[in-house]
């Protein structure tokens, strides 16, 4: 059981953190030798855009599970934090729960399409679109297992009075 644990975490780590980290790297660097070749050499480059255009995709979708795992996302919790902390336990766990409900129903016409592009290529690179659009189920996935987690916290937290204990975030 703790071997699965650290390897269910070792997964994530390298997908959340160091694939979307590498997307964020293609990204600039694709960017920079774009505007080098336009502006410098004027000869545009419509690879390097495609390459900067699905690079920033996944970028955004990992990043936001990323920022989900450590509930570092934009949050409007002026009334929230006002709460009693049995009460905000009522609502993070309704929340959590809804968005479990709602990204598992949509997972399976989600990945229905996105295997469905295998057929579409993108325009200049050739690249089946599935392999340009599976960071949106991977997203899913990641709230999804983010939010189950935090489930059991929550819950156990709810229960128990025993608080959730949260892994530190990496960038402090």
């Amino acid at each position: 059981m703790r071997f699965l644990k650290k390897l269910i975490k070792v997964i994530v780590d390298v997908v959340e953190i160091h694939l979307s980290s590498m997307f964020l790297f293609a990204v600039f660097v694709t960017m920079f030798f774009q505007v080098w070749l336009r502006y410098i050499f004027r000869m545009p480059s419509p690879q390097l855009y495609e390459i900067t255009l699905y690079s920033f995709a996944w970028t955004v979708l990992l990043g936001a599970a990323f920022a989900h795992r450590y509930r570092d996302h934009i949050r409007f919790n002026i009334i929230y934090e006002k709460l009693p902390r049995k009460m905000q336990l009522v609502i993070d766990i309704v929340f959590d729960l809804l968005m479990v409900v709602l990204f598992s129903i949509s997972l399976k016409p989600v990945f229905r399409q996105a295997f469905w592009y295998h057929m579409i290529r993108s325009e200049v690179l050739g690249i089946p679109w599935t392999y340009l659009v599976l960071c949106l189920p991977l997203f899913l996935i990641f709230v999804i297992g983010h939010n189950i987690v935090f489930l059991y916290y929550e819950f156990r937290e709810l229960f128990t009075g025993k608080p959730m204990k949260t892994e530190e975030k990496p960038w402090l």
